[in-house]
């Protein structure tokens, strides 16, 4: 039973394809490395001690996923889609379907633009409410360094999502059964090591 975890990062759950794209997985692997593009700011210090263990396959899923036709069981992407711009969400979510075999479950979690939103109104603090949506702002520095931070760092977040929003992208997909769930309520096994990041916007659904 093929279970795939997608955009895993440093998280490595035992039985599943953990599959990321970061680059602080190659860099995590020089050593003595990461310390010194800290020091010169083109990492943060989270980056430099963030510890990638064993056994994660480095791919980019925006390619495809290498696995036949309706292979696999689950689907679990934690704050990736996000990373992802709408066409190319759904042409992941596509993949996704195709993969899954029928009654497979897809899952993801992503932050919830309505609840950012929210805060914002509340607070009306537009520097944070820019923050939290995914830095979107560019750091100063020349462009040689702008661009060495977004190649050591990865891409930004490209498009955010309420629950009607990415209940259409699903259903747009080919997905059924669509519904937002609370952090850790899942039909998925081992929801408990997947999902540690609480106050997300959490949807499941179905292939049919």
């Amino acid at each position: 039973m093929v279970k795939l975890h997608l955009g895993c990062g440093s998280t490595v759950v035992p039985g599943w394809q953990n599959i990321d794209k970061s680059p602080s997985i190659v860099l995590a692997r020089i050593p003595g490395l990461r310390p010194t593009l800290a020091r010169i700011g083109l990492i943060s210090r989270a980056q430099q001690e963030a510890v990638f263990p064993p056994g994660i396959i480095r791919a980019d899923v925006r390619r495809g996923l290498s696995y036949p036709d309706a292979s696999a069981e689950f689907v679990y992407s934690s704050h990736m889609i996000e990373h992802l711009a709408r066409w190319q969400g759904l042409a992941f979510l596509r993949e996704c379907f195709r993969v899954l075999r029928p009654g497979g479950r897809v899952r993801l979690a992503t932050p919830d633009l309505a609840e950012l939103v929210d805060e914002y109104t509340q607070e009306g603090d537009a520097d944070a409410f820019m923050d939290r949506v995914g830095h979107f702002v560019e750091q100063p520095g020349s462009p040689t360094r702008g661009l060495l931070r977004r190649l050591f760092t990865g891409a930004a977040h490209q498009w955010l999502y309420d629950e009607a929003s990415l209940r259409r992208l699903l259903e747009e997909a080919g997905f059924v059964d669509v519904e937002r769930r609370a952090f850790r309520d899942s039909e998925l096994p081992d929801i408990a090591l997947l999902e540690d990041r609480d106050g997300s916007l959490f949807v499941e659904a179905r292939r049919p």
